[in-house]
């Protein structure tokens, strides 16, 4: 035992000397966070976060465990206190990285997990404070579906058309993904999800209510739906490639039904191919009539130019916009000055349509302008979009920084 003491403490050694870089190579500055919100246990799914600087900058952090390479982290997350400590690095406003671990991919038991930081001059440092030691625990039993409901955001508002003679119904999207691991060949996998109103019963399940409704934008209480992000985060779950879940509630209908006007929660609940089921996410919404609101805001995005990018010419100012009472004109200004009014409905946006059913516009929301750079000086300036509906309400949509960066004469 004491053998093997030293030999722990000289293989521990080693790898916290190789955070100094050789003669030459240029200084990295780093840590490795290890499991986010601590602990030394790890079931399923785990983050790993951490952060590292470099002169040249950084070109990858490979996640080490057992002695060998197991992944790349995603890099580039916002970490305002690093950029403030260390100011003038090339990734100082984006300086985090983070990684899931697929624990059941190894046995239980303690395993050594540390991060390497490789530069764009070929430096690689292990990042302080070198390596962890996690004990893996998994099983059938503890390995539970987990996901996120994406939207609506906590305390959203729903619309519903209360007046059900009314036939131009408004649907609310309710969508989100959902995963599940395992340790065996044939127990991974999402079996159904189900959405819950206020804690009673399913509203709709997935595995018996999914169909088809064009006038809710298309697939309605439905799993299985694309998801690259979620792809991009858990390459290694099962279902990931396709493991989002839609719903669609029709509030008027609800609020009809029986449901008050006010405050509800929303749950999710999923269950896995081994009858395990858990509640992965809520959300808390309230519930209001169209008919109740004299003018509702309109809804919109500025999808070009771009926040901080440079442009030169003629610059392509475009993006989508709808109003329950339609739009009547959209308006474009720069520092404060209007420019000129965007050609509206000029093309369709199927995601728009999805999520903004029932609204007059939403076949073809797309408004674009094209604006003359030279018009005004090279340096920042800041885009406003402001649309006005039939009412003649005024709603700014969206700002946008961006960059004109004109060749002088």
């Amino acid at each position: 035992m004491k053998r093997h003491g030293w030999i722990g403490l000289v293989f521990t050694l080693s790898v916290l000397l190789t955070t100094l870089p050789a003669a030459g190579q240029e200084t990295v500055l780093g840590r490795f966070g290890g499991q986010l919100g601590g602990g030394n246990s790890m079931t399923g799914a785990a983050t790993l976060v951490g952060w590292a600087l470099a002169d040249s900058g950084i070109r990858k952090v490979v996640i080490v465990v057992d002695g060998v390479d197991f992944g790349t982290a995603i890099y580039g997350s916002s970490r305002p206190e690093v950029e403030d400590l260390h100011p003038g690095y090339p990734d100082s406003h984006a300086a985090g990285f983070g990684f899931r671990l697929n624990t059941p991919a190894f046995g239980n038991g303690e395993h050594t997990v540390w991060a390497r930081a490789e530069t764009f001059d070929g430096t690689a440092v292990v990042l302080t404070p070198g390596q962890y030691t996690f004990h893996f625990n998994n099983n059938t039993s503890v390995l539970i579906p987990f996901g996120h409901i994406t939207r609506p955001q906590d305390n959203t508002e729903l619309i519903g058309v209360c007046d059900l003679t009314n036939p131009n119904r408004r649907y609310t999207v309710v969508d989100g993904w959902a995963l599940d691991l395992g340790v065996e060949i044939g127990d991974t996998g999402i079996g159904y999800v189900e959405l819950m109103i206020d804690g009673g019963g399913p509203y709709a399940n997935t595995f018996t209510s999914c169909t088809y409704l064009a006038a809710a934008g298309g697939l309605v209480n439905c799993y299985g739906l694309p998801r690259l992000d979620v792809e991009r985060l858990y390459p290694f779950a099962f279902d990931s490639p396709n493991s989002g879940f839609r719903f669609v509630l029709d509030v008027g209908q609800l609020i009809d039904f029986g449901y008050s006007r006010g405050k509800h929660v929303l749950t999710v609940r999923a269950g896995d191919i081994s009858n395990q089921f858990a509640n992965i996410d809520e959300t808390q919404v309230t519930f209001l009539c169209a008919e109740d609101i004299p003018n509702e805001r309109a809804y919109g995005r500025i999808e070009s130019p771009r926040r901080g990018q440079p442009y030169t010419g003629d610059v392509l100012v475009q993006g989508w916009a709808v109003d329950w009472q339609g739009v009547r004109a959209v308006r474009i200004w720069i520092d404060g000055k209007f420019i000129d009014y965007a050609s509206y409905g000029v093309d369709s946006r199927p995601s728009v349509l999805a999520d903004y059913s029932g609204f007059p516009d939403a076949a073809a929301p797309v408004y674009r302008l094209f604006f003359d750079s030279t018009s005004v000086s090279n340096g920042e300036h800041e885009l406003v979009v402001r649309v006005t509906d039939f009412d003649d309400q005024t709603t700014t949509i969206g700002k946008v920084a961006f960059v004109v960066k004109n060749l002088k004469n």
